[in-house]
């Protein structure tokens, strides 16, 4: 070839060059066509002895629906199908859970429950609505109660109920908690339905608050003094729990009458609700009611006089600033917790009792218990 090159100086030296090449390929081809492609040179003049086969073009690979960035519920680490969602202020609605009231519309799509005792220790339902739609109407909705306050303070989310004590209001005002109260205030967003007696009759539609919220009426003043969202937990869907104890079921009595809990079903994964031994559902999905997490925190309750319910009951208040024992039911384990709150302008810290690391959980939707220290958990 280097000769090639320097016969190639002149015009014919070069045209000779070249017919000769092309008559020295041709009888190869005839003559040796099953040779190897190597053992030649390449016809052309820049060409080397063992020329680098050229890579076909690489197509450009279209984006992979996984690398775009999953938008995760602040309050259960679940996907976000309209990250618009989390843009507004979380809603906190109070849901009976009288027999009377039972099955409760929407309490599958909260992104967390809190479940408290109240007058008599049965139990009330505050469901935070945040990352997902309602289908229709939510509740029946009831009155508000004192650990509203502490929810408030704790998560910052707006309480959205149907009335309060009189004590209950006192409380509000003092601590200048925002709440929605739909006996006050002409809220156009209540109404009575379905055949259940008064007042478990009674319910809401939290889409329509929502499309309130934004433009500028009288919830927008609330919702601005609701705060920031402050969720209680970290989630991580890589996270190891640590291995705690196996539980198939637990059982809660805050009073000798009254008896509630969940049962893990490991086929889906999830803990199913129970009350009074009977499997709940919800009225909107027709399916039992499921969460992957439960959470108990134990704390000190007193009982309040002098501001008793219609049927004269005294109220219940719950310590919810402290510290204390909990417990977190998840993937059929139960798991020794931590819980610690110095203010009440401060948020719950969850930690683990063996090892004081702060609390990560997988995915997946909280119910959180509050539970006296009185009360009996029955695990088995």
């Amino acid at each position: 070839m280097h000769r090639l090159r320097q016969l190639g100086r002149g015009p014919l030296a070069a045209a000779a060059a070249v017919v000769v090449l092309v008559v020295v390929l041709a009888g190869w081809l005839l003559l040796r066509h099953d040779t190897p492609a190597l053992a030649v040179a390449s016809p052309s003049p820049t060409a080397t002895a063992e020329p680098t086969p050229t890579p076909s073009p690489t197509p450009t690979p279209s984006p992979s629906p996984s690398a775009e960035p999953v938008v995760a519920c602040p309050l259960n680490g679940l996907p976000v199908a309209d990250p618009l969602m989390l843009t507004r202020t979380a809603l906190s609605v109070q849901i009976e859970n009288h027999p009377l009231a039972r099955p409760a519309s929407n309490l599958s799509n909260a992104d967390m429950v809190i479940e408290a005792p109240v007058e008599g220790d049965v139990t009330r339902f505050t469901a935070i609505y945040l990352c997902r739609p309602t289908v229709g109407l939510t509740g029946p909705v009831r009155s508000a109660r004192y650990y509203n306050i502490d929810v408030w303070q704790d998560l910052r989310v707006l309480t959205v109920g149907f009335g309060a004590s009189n004590g209950a209001l006192q409380r509000f005002a003092a601590a200048g908690m925002p709440y929605v109260n739909g006996i006050t205030g002409a809220w156009p967003w209540f109404t009575r339905f379905g055949t259940n007696p008064a007042p478990h009759n009674l319910y809401g539609d939290v889409e329509a608050i929502r499309r309130a919220l934004g433009s500028g009426g009288a919830i927008d003043r609330l919702a601005a003094a609701v705060g920031l969202l402050r969720p209680p937990f970290g989630f991580d869907p890589k996270v190891t729990l640590p291995s705690g104890r196996s539980v198939a079921a637990l059982e809660i009595r805050t009073n000798s009458y009254w008896r509630f809990g969940w049962s893990w079903d490991a086929t889906t994964g999830l803990w199913a609700r129970q009350d009074a031994g009977v499997k709940i559902v919800d009225a909107v999905t027709g399916q039992p009611l499921t969460v992957a997490h439960v959470l108990v925190q134990r704390v000190t309750q007193e009982v309040v006089y002098g501001d008793p319910d219609p049927g004269g009951n005294p109220r219940r208040l719950q310590h919810l600033v402290g510290a204390g024992d909990g417990t977190l039911y998840s993937g059929g384990r139960a798991i020794a917790l931590r819980w610690s709150r110095p203010t009440a302008s401060d948020g719950t810290t969850w930690t683990y009792a063996d090892t004081g690391e702060q609390v990560v959980l997988l995915p997946g939707v909280i119910w959180w218990e509050i539970v006296p220290t009185a009360a009996g958990v029955t695990e088995s």
